[in-house]
């Protein structure tokens, strides 16, 4: 399972994607990935119990 921080980043990396999308579909497609990967590290961050769970920067 990915660590909670690359679903961060993942979702960092699509919010980029949509800011450089040039057509509205494109920017919508980014946006909604972007959100699933950070809905995704809510749900890991979750389900890891607190003493597995990385620092937060």
């Amino acid at each position: 399972m990915p660590a909670t921080k690359d679903l961060i980043e993942r979702a960092r990396m699509f919010d980029e994607r949509a800011e450089r999308a040039t057509d509205a579909i494109s920017r919508r497609h980014y946006r909604e990935m972007a959100a699933h990967y950070r809905a995704l590290s809510v749900e890991h961050r979750e389900a890891v119990p607190l003493s597995e769970h990385e620092p937060v920067h």
